[in-house]
């Protein structure tokens, strides 16, 4: 009897112990310390994180040449952002023509492609990516989040200008969506983080928001010709309302060929 006592004991106790080691483990902290929090506290940090936007329409992922890829079911090397854009743009046109035999350009070389395309469902994969980074960026460099971190005046100004950029590059992306796939998800920094499903807005409505969010940041860009090279400026800015006026007749209807100048 004593021996069986001592036995459930032990069993017992072994048992509290794994649960409690168990239990802690639930409540570990990232090792790696520059976690959000860390990035976004730290105003030197902003740039880097607009780096990565700008990043999303050249580089494929987090590791080059590949081996991090940002979006999968397509060959890394073809996934970056303007090579896929670029090869829906102009392989189904008589100004270039592709005489590879990979899967897809073919199809975009005879313009037979169609929904499945793996070029078509990486564009899109390559748009909803980026706008959700933007999003968020835009999301932390917001006024009242600066102010709670206590940066500075200057620090503030030079941020909200990296938050232009972010509001900008956005807008270029949904601009593609537009061009592209007409009716598409929605999303802005205004949303709750996490997975849901996001409303459709219409091709029509999608074009009043990206001209009023070019018209709106238009005088918080830098000026033309001023930035560093490959950052956004107010000619961007006036590239891409040009874009979208040249072609309104096909997204909403209304002639504002006069609206380019």
């Amino acid at each position: 009897m004593k021996n069986k006592l001592i036995y459930i004991i032990a069993f017992v106790s072994i048992v509290s112990f794994s649960l409690t080691a168990c239990f802690n483990k639930l409540d570990l902290s990232p090792e790696y310390g520059l976690n959000t929090t860390a990035v976004y506290e730290n105003p030197d940090l902003y740039i880097h994180v607009l780096a990565k936007l700008y990043a999303g329409l050249a580089v494929s992922g987090n590791q080059g040449p590949a081996g991090d890829p940002d979006i999968i079911g397509i060959d890394e090397g073809f996934s970056a952002y303007i090579r896929v854009l670029w090869n829906l743009q102009e392989l189904p046109t008589d100004e270039a023509i592709c005489a590879w035999n990979d899967v897809g350009i073919p199809e975009l070389n005879t313009s037979t492609w169609n929904s499945s395309s793996s070029f078509v469902q990486a564009m899109y994969y390559r748009i909803f990516y980026q706008i959700p980074l933007c999003n968020e960026f835009i999301r932390e460099a917001s006024d009242a989040n600066m102010s709670d971190r206590g940066f500075t005046d200057a620090q503030q100004s030079t941020i909200r200008t990296y938050r232009a950029e972010a509001r900008f590059l956005r807008a270029l992306s949904y601009y593609h969506a537009m061009d592209l796939f007409a009716n598409v998800p929605f999303v802005t920094e205004e949303d709750a983080v996490g997975a849901f499903f996001p409303p459709q807005i219409k091709r029509v409505d999608l074009f009043d928001y990206i001209e009023s969010e070019l018209l709106a940041i238009e005088s918080s860009m830098v000026n033309a010709n001023a930035n560093e090279y490959g950052r956004a400026d107010k000619a961007a800015v006036w590239t891409l309302l040009a874009k979208i006026y040249l072609n309104s007749e096909v997204y909403n209807g209304t002639d504002r060929y006069a609206d380019c100048a």
